[in-house]
C-alpha cells in the first residue's frame, strides 16, 4: 500500500467511478483500475462493489477511506507547512466565532491580516459556544472563540478575559450600569434564555434552584438580534454582553444592569485544535485574534469582571 493508492481510493469513492476519478488525476483507467486491485489484494477483501452506474465502497471500503481522510489531510498539512516554513504565512484556517463578535472580528481580520498575508485562506464560522467548543474538540475547525462559564486553560485553551453580562430590559425599567440588580430580581421578570443545550442557561438555573426561585423562561432564543428585539419591546429580560447592546443604551432603547450576589460571569477562551499539530498560519491567526481582542477590552467594549 501506498500514498497513491490510498489518493486513488477516495477519489474513486468521491466520484463514484474510474472515468470520473481517470479525467480528475489525468490517468489513464487502467492504471486507477490496477492500484484498485492491489489495494483488495494486499487486504484480501473487495473494496467497492461493480454496478451498472459505476462503483460503490463495500463496508471494508468505507472504514479504509475513513482512517485514510485523515491520513492524507495530515500529510498535505505536513506539506504546507513544509513549504512555508521558509516563505510566506500560507494555508486554509477554519476559525470558528460567536455571533457576538463575528461582525466585528470578521471586519478587522479583513482589514487587517488578510491583506498581510493573502497567501492564508480563512473560512470564518458562526456560531454559539457549545457547538463551537464541540467543533474544536471533533478538529472540523483549526482556532475557535467560545464562551465558557469557566475559565480552564489547557495547552490547546486560553482564557483572554472575563465580563459580567447584563440583564438587559426595555428603558421604562430604568436599570442602570452602576446599580447592580440582586439575584432575586429574576424572579420578577420573564425571561428570554438560550435552551438547555447552553451551559449558561443550566447555570442560571442551578443558581435559582439553590435560592429556592423558579424562573419564567417565556422564550427560547439564540439569535441576539431576537433577544434584543424582545427586550427593546418589553416582551422578556435577556442577559447580554455590553458589546452587544452599547448602541441601544446610548440611544435609550434598552436599559442594563449587572447582575449582583452572584454576578454572572462568563470567560472568553481561545482554542486551537487539539485533533491536529497547528499550523504555522492557524497559530498566528490565533495570536491576531487575541491582540484583537485585548484591542476590544482596552477600548472598553465588554464589563470586565473583577
Amino acid at each position: 500500500m501506498d500514498l497513491r493508492q490510498l489518493q486513488t481510493l477516495l477519489v474513486v469513492a468521491e466520484v463514484g467511478s474510474l472515468k470520473k476519478a481517470s479525467e480528475r488525476l489525468r490517468i489513464v483507467e487502467t492504471a486507477l483500475s490496477r492500484q484498485i486491485r492491489l489495494l483488495e489484494a494486499e487486504f484480501r477483501t473487495p473494496l467497492f462493489r461493480r454496478h451498472g452506474r459505476g462503483l460503490t465502497p463495500t463496508e471494508a471500503g468505507r472504514h479504509l477511506i475513513e482512517r485514510a481522510q485523515p491520513i492524507l489531510a495530515s500529510l498535505d498539512q505536513l506539506k504546507a507547512e513544509m513549504q512555508s516554513s521558509h516563505e510566506a504565512i500560507a494555508g486554509k484556517v477554519a476559525v470558528g466565532i460567536p455571533w457576538l463578535l463575528l461582525d466585528t472580528l470578521s471586519t478587522r481580520l479583513a482589514t487587517g491580516f488578510m491583506p498581510r498575508h493573502p497567501a492564508v485562506n480563512i473560512r470564518l464560522v458562526g456560531g454559539v459556544s457549545t457547538q463551537l467548543q464541540r467543533m474544536l474538540q471533533a478538529g472540523d475547525l483549526d482556532v475557535a472563540l467560545f464562551f465558557d462559564r469557566k475559565a480552564t486553560p489547557g495547552p490547546p485553551l486560553r482564557p483572554l478575559f472575563s465580563e459580567r453580562l447584563l440583564l438587559a430590559g426595555d428603558r421604562s425599567r430604568d436599570y442602570r450600569l452602576d446599580r447592580p440588580l440582586p439575584f432575586s430580581h429574576l424572579a420578577d421578570v420573564s425571561l428570554a434564555l438560550p435552551d438547555t443545550s447552553e451551559s449558561f442557561r443550566r447555570h442560571l438555573e442551578a443558581l435559582a434552584r439553590e435560592r429556592g426561585m423558579s424562573l419564567d423562561v417565556r422564550f427560547e432564543v439564540g439569535a441576539l438580534q431576537a433577544l434584543r428585539t424582545l427586550a427593546a419591546n418589553g416582551l422578556a429580560h435577556v442577559f447580554v454582553s455590553l458589546h452587544a447592546v452599547r448602541a441601544d443604551l446610548e440611544s435609550g432603547k434598552l436599559s442594563a444592569a449587572p447582575i449582583d450576589d452572584p454576578p454572572i460571569v462568563r470567560t472568553l477562551m481561545l482554542g486551537l485544535s487539539g485533533d491536529r499539530r497547528p499550523s504555522r498560519a492557524a497559530r498566528h491567526l490565533a495570536d491576531v485574534l487575541g491582540e484583537e481582542i485585548a484591542a476590544m477590552v482596552s477600548a472598553s467594549s465588554f464589563l470586565i469582571a473583577d
